[in-house]
């Protein structure tokens, strides 16, 4: 290609940005490429109210906007025309039917594809008074599929009582959303996390007002990442979406070489099974996430005035032999947790706000600690998370009991965190980034529960399953099953790895291995 290739996308600084990185992509992989770029006048700024045919006065959820095209109708005029040659979307705002002149062929590795909630400084102190006990906590989202799975999630996962959530109508760019929260409207917003990790990471010189702009609204505000099994994702969120015209077979071979397989691969199964369940407007999160073992999606939601919810894991790996119920031994019935916890005394650490706290479960963070709502506290789980917000915590996020990636995840919000601490036993395991701290002992209580007769064994720790072990040593022939994070790691030390199974949990594994 001799002349320069124009990439188009709207005129918004996120939408500049997402352009931006296609371009280095291409030119990384050819530094002979010449690359132009054509920023729209953002339609961001689109009202959502509309009138019907008899004049009434309606509110539109993006999910009908993008059923209409509303988000992407002037690019896909400019590539119709051949006044660009690729358009950069956020994949999240394109119609899920196909167009017919034009095609998304490629994408980048994508971004963290969760939701955060932004709630006022002043809000949060309205919550711990106990003023959303009587009033209705005010969000900010024009999402049906939000609207749906954060409104019985907030009642629980925020440090006070919330009787009901209303969601109201926003629209701009982020900026403009984070300053119509400030000035009041609303207690709170969410926001894809993509979106804010893409403008605070942005490099170039350019971004720097609007980094700063942006760092500057959220630190009035408290952040919390919300969890995908909770509250999954619109189809695409986080990832790019890269469109030529159909009869572009030079662009086509060109961006093959800059496309993510896997991040391409997961968006087409979000998007197809939504267009299962219904179509743009269909009130239902559907998140595919790859892990080391396989994929595993979530769907969340209403459909047909149903609920919807779905955890499915497609394992990449063999699966264990299955057995019949009353060989499966789950690891949680009364008795066969041989340990008491007893807790130590231990000091907060200090300064706190530079230090983010990993809580591997509830009982982990002393009583007599209280973190202020500076200070950055993760789950391993959610039943940590529900536990710790009824003592007031405010919990910024959790790890799905996936795996301990708190670090990497929260890395552009929290810019504040210079070191992890990971709240666990005494003889605790290290985080990947960071250090244990042990504010609790494990001390036997009991001799490991008899477990003859049973074949099939799910490990809920690696102490637990380091007990049952010297108990009872031909339990290594057995075939097992644990978590993704933690507890693998030890119990692939302990097992041979063709015996052992990860899962996300023990139902789970009841599930695939139970006759």
């Amino acid at each position: 290609m001799n002349r320069t290739l124009v990439i188009g996308a709207r005129g918004s600084e996120l939408s500049q940005i997402q352009a931006l990185q296609v371009g280095a992509a291409l030119q990384a992989n050819d530094p002979r490429l010449q690359v132009g770029y054509a920023f729209s006048a953002a339609v961001s700024d689109l009202a959502y109210a509309f009138e019907t045919p008899r004049g009434e006065h309606i509110e539109w959820d993006v999910g009908a906007i993008n059923r209409r095209g509303g988000f992407a109708v002037h690019l896909h005029e400019q590539l119709d025309h051949g006044a660009i040659d690729i358009a950069v979307h956020s994949w999240k705002d394109l119609p899920l039917p196909e167009r017919e002149r034009s095609q998304v062929v490629a994408t980048l590795p994508r971004a963290d594809a969760r939701d955060v909630l932004v709630m006022r400084v002043d809000s949060v102190a309205a919550l711990r008074a106990g003023h959303f006990a009587e009033q209705p906590l005010r969000v900010l989202s024009c999402s049906a599929r939000r609207r749906v799975n954060l409104a019985p999630f907030l009642r629980w996962a925020l440090p006070g009582a919330v009787a009901a959530v209303s969601f109201l109508p926003v629209r701009g760019d982020i900026e403009r959303r984070l300053r119509t929260l400030l000035a009041g409207e609303a207690d709170a917003l969410v926001i894809a996390k993509a979106a804010l990790d893409r403008l605070l990471d942005a490099p170039l010189p350019r971004f720097a007002p609007v980094r700063a702009r942006i760092r500057g609204l959220l630190d009035r505000c408290h952040l919390m990442v919300t969890p995908l099994s909770i509250n999954p994702a619109a189809p695409g969120q986080g990832a790019l979406a890269i469109e030529i015209r159909r009869d572009r077979a030079d662009l086509r071979a060109r961006l093959t070489e800059v496309n993510d397989p896997q991040s391409f691969e997961l968006v087409q199964r979000e998007r197809g099974r939504l267009a299962e369940l219904g179509d743009d407007e269909t009130p239902v999160g559907v998140s595919a996430v790859a892990l080391p073992f396989g994929r595993v999606e979530y769907e969340r939601g209403e459909h047909d005035g149903r609920g919807v919810w779905r955890e499915t894991l497609h394992r990449s790996e063999a699966s264990l032999p299955r057995a019949v119920r009353a060989k499966v031994w789950r690891g949680d019935a009364p008795g066969a947790d041989p340990f008491v916890r007893e807790r130590l005394r231990v000091a907060l650490p200090s300064p706190p706000c530079d230090t983010a706290l990993l809580v591997a479960r509830a009982d982990a963070l002393p009583e007599h600690w209280r973190p202020d709502d500076g200070q950055l506290v993760w789950t391993a789980g959610l039943a940590t998370w529900r536990r710790l917000a009824a003592r007031g915590v405010w919990v910024a996020g959790c790890d799905e009991s996936l795996g301990e990636t708190a670090a990497q995840g929260a890395r552009s919000l929290f810019p504040q965190v210079t070191r992890w601490l990971k709240l666990t036993h005494l003889d605790g395991r290290d985080p990947p980034r960071g250090s244990a701290l042990g504010t609790y002992a494990l001390r036997p209580a009991r001799e490991p529960m008899a477990v003859h007769g049973f074949s099939h064994f799910y490990w809920h720790s690696g102490s637990q399953l380091r007990a049952y072990l010297q108990r009872w040593p031909a339990l290594a022939k057995a075939w097992h099953g644990c978590g993704p994070g933690n507890t693998w790691t030890q119990a692939s030390a302990l097992l041979p790895t063709d015996r052992l199974r990860r899962f996300l949990s023990a139902d789970q594994f009841t599930a695939e291995v139970a006759t």
